[in-house]
């Protein structure tokens, strides 16, 4: 259940970076740390293995689709970092969720979950769909409870302290954030 610690190996960073970077748009900051790569993640695999790594900070930004919303993105560094820990934490914890939350895991996108309420909808008609959303649910999350919570199942060190490192660097509010608030039609 979590014993085993973190891969952070030169190997493991490179799959995450691949994975990371795997679909993606390739904005500046992309073209600006892969035109480095090699020695991006060369010396992102010493701090990690050093204990040096620290989590910068986020650009802020406004995004008017359906509707407005302020998005806060780490850098690349950063979010390979978040990938490496993802994948260590998934095994760990993808089984203790329901089966019907759909959201970031493998093999359960939009499709599936269209295809999934369509099979309902076929065996119970008369049945109500509801999807539900959120508003700035990651803002709102008590950090200290997030962190012991991941501790019940997470017995890694260095893992824990990647994820503290992760949890701890988002916080909202006007010194940190810095974005440029724009209106939306």
């Amino acid at each position: 259940m979590g014993s085993e610690d973190i891969d952070l190996g030169l190997g493991s960073i490179w799959n995450a970076w691949f994975e990371f970077h795997k679909g993606k748009r390739m904005s500046m900051a992309m073209h600006e740390f892969q035109y480095n790569l090699e020695a991006n993640l060369m010396q992102l695999h010493q701090d990690l293995v050093n204990g040096t790594y620290e989590h910068g900070p986020y650009r802020s930004f406004v995004v008017c689709d359906n509707k407005r919303r302020e998005i806060s993105v780490s850098s690349v560094r950063d979010r390979v970092v978040h990938r490496l820990l993802y994948d260590y934490l998934v095994p760990i914890w993808d089984k203790t969720f329901v089966y019907d939350a759909w959201s970031c895991r493998k093999g359960k996108g939009l499709l599936a979950a269209i295809e999934r309420t369509q099979q309902f909808l076929k065996t119970y008609p008369r049945a109500y769909v509801w999807r539900a959303d959120i508003k700035k649910f990651f803002d709102t999350i008590n950090h200290d409870v997030l962190v012991k919570l991941l501790a019940r199942r997470t017995k890694a060190p260095q893992a824990m302290q990647l994820a503290k490192t992760a949890i701890k660097s988002f916080t909202i509010g006007s010194e940190s954030w810095g974005g440029v608030l724009l209106e939306c039609p």
